[in-house]
């Protein structure tokens, strides 16, 4: 008897360290996702900047060739992406640590270019947004 409530306990232990948020094999994996979603946000801004510059430009096609260019340089598709963007949608609480760390990775990005600026001028800048 001793033994059944030991087994009980220990299957319910180990079920209860699943995480059901975990993604599926087939879903692109949170670091190569992160790298993923950073490159086609750099890609979106780029066009859009582009699409303003130049007015024979579209914009919606501009991020359409560099969004593929993108999935080239990853080995995805655009398909595989949505599907993967998509399950993370449906979880919100790993979609939110994806963007965190872009966000850090952005803010890391915009105090390097501040103190180099710094160091060009010989003084401190104060940043435009905090």
């Amino acid at each position: 008897m001793i033994k059944i409530f030991i087994y009980i306990f220990i299957s319910v232990c180990l079920f209860s360290c699943y995480s059901g948020d975990r993604a599926p094999a087939n879903i692109i994996k949170p670091k190569e996702m992160k790298s993923i979603l950073w490159d086609v946000m750099r890609a979106q801004t780029l066009a859009r900047e582009t699409s303003l510059k130049d007015s024979t430009i579209d914009e919606a096609a501009e991020i359409k060739l560099l969004s593929q260019k993108i999935f080239e340089i990853h080995q995805t598709d655009s398909t595989h992406f949505i599907e993967s963007y998509n399950w993370y949608v449906r979880h919100p609480d790993v979609l939110k640590i994806i963007f965190d760390s872009l966000y850090s990775q952005k803010q890391r990005e915009t105090d390097l270019k501040l103190k180099i600026k710094e160091n060009f001028l010989g003084h401190p800048v104060k940043p435009l947004i905090k």
